[in-house]
């Protein structure tokens, strides 16, 4: 509306002049001022009442430095097309509170619904916030315009860079066995509860091993083979709760960067595990079992949204309370001073600036 403020000043000079000094074309061009004030005027506050905007982000995941697509979707309400028309976006670092506008020139839109494509692409790890914060419409002469106050948001959120980390695995974690939902696809076990295959009987088979009521069926001797439960012998803990919230900008995405990359190589090396942390909504530890690509991605998509914050006990005696039935060999945590422990020990202290050189100079013996 500064447009309009800037015109009836305008029209307020002229007019005095026209009285002062009794003139004629002044007075006319006050006229014809006043005429185009009231023309562009009602002209934008119809535009405000019918054009409506909204945003998103078709895929919510996005990897640093890469493009991402976002979707604005532009409703005209009115009988004639909008000829001129920009909209203006906010980016905010939601970990940083960093924010950055961005205004967008719009093509021609005609009656109706239109959606308008466009690539941003985000240098750094985090969550990000896209506001369509307003939507300025212009008149017929693209002099004058109004304002729309935008209240459509979404997310997006960049994943940490992933680094590998040499990863060594003992007999012990190899042939660690537990109590598992999750079961071998490839190989037998002893878990009675989940049956593996059925196939014929062989030298050596025990008894209590054969299908009775499928054998009965058939000529041959059919015998069950159980399920091996593929448990987790690794836990990572996460215990990230700094004192103060500078700090916490400071390091937080080198620590996510170190978690992502301790899951994805430990698991990279085929070993299951648990990711483990506090959350602040459930008042609680959480965790998360990684086995594979997928539930790598799920863990990560869990980790952006993570409010931090210290726990009121500490997290191990924790873990041993609430899971107390599952055994595990090793416990790995990493602190918000990026310290990274096995147990008690001291593995590395890893560089928040050179966060890969760091992690490359680590071989996990697990």
């Amino acid at each position: 509306m500064c447009s309009f403020i800037i015109l009836g000043v305008s029209i307020l000079a002229t007019g005095y002049l026209a009285m002062m000094y009794e003139n004629m074309e002044f007075m006319l061009l006050v006229y014809l001022q006043a005429t185009l004030f009231l023309l562009s005027f009602f002209f934008v506050w119809f535009r405000k009442l019918t054009i409506r905007g909204t945003i998103e982000t078709p895929v919510g995941i996005a990897e640093p430095g890469k493009e991402s697509l976002v979707k604005m979707v532009i409703t005209n309400k009115g009988f004639l097309p909008m000829a001129r028309m920009k909209a203006l976006l906010v980016t905010e670092d939601l970990c940083t509170g960093k924010k950055k506008k961005q205004w967008m020139r719009l093509p021609e839109i005609p009656r109706g619904e239109e959606a308008f494509l466009r690539m941003l692409s985000f240098d750094g790890t985090g969550t990000y916030r896209l506001s369509l914060k307003k939507m300025r419409v212009y008149d017929v002469t693209g002099l004058f315009y109004g304002n729309i106050r935008g209240k459509s948001k979404t997310q997006i959120q960049v994943l940490p860079k992933l680094y590998d980390i040499p990863v060594r695995l003992s007999l012990a974690v190899r042939n660690f066995y537990g109590e598992a939902d999750v079961y071998d696809e490839h190989v037998p076990g002893h878990d009675n509860s989940e049956i593996f295959q059925v196939r014929e009987y062989r030298k050596g088979d025990r008894l209590q091993n054969i299908h009775w009521k499928l054998t009965a069926k058939q000529d041959d001797i059919m015998v069950k083979e159980n399920s091996l439960p593929k448990a987790c012998p690794v836990i990572l803990f996460l215990e990230y709760c700094p004192k103060k919230h500078k700090k916490k900008q400071q390091r937080v995405i080198p620590f996510l960067e170190a978690a992502a990359s301790l899951s994805f190589s430990v698991m990279d090396a085929g070993c299951p595990h648990y990711v483990v942390w506090y959350d602040e909504a459930e008042q609680d530890i959480v965790r998360i079992r990684v086995d594979n690509e997928e539930s790598l991605f799920v863990f990560l998509g869990m980790l952006m949204r993570v409010r931090w914050k210290r726990p009121k006990e500490a997290m191990r005696l924790r873990y041993r309370e609430k899971y107390r039935m599952e055994p595990y060999v090793w416990a790995l945590s990493l602190n918000e001073r990026l310290v990274l422990k096995k147990e008690d020990e001291v593995l590395a202290e890893l560089s928040a600036k050179e966060t890969e050189q760091s992690l490359a100079q680590i071989e996990l013996v697990l």
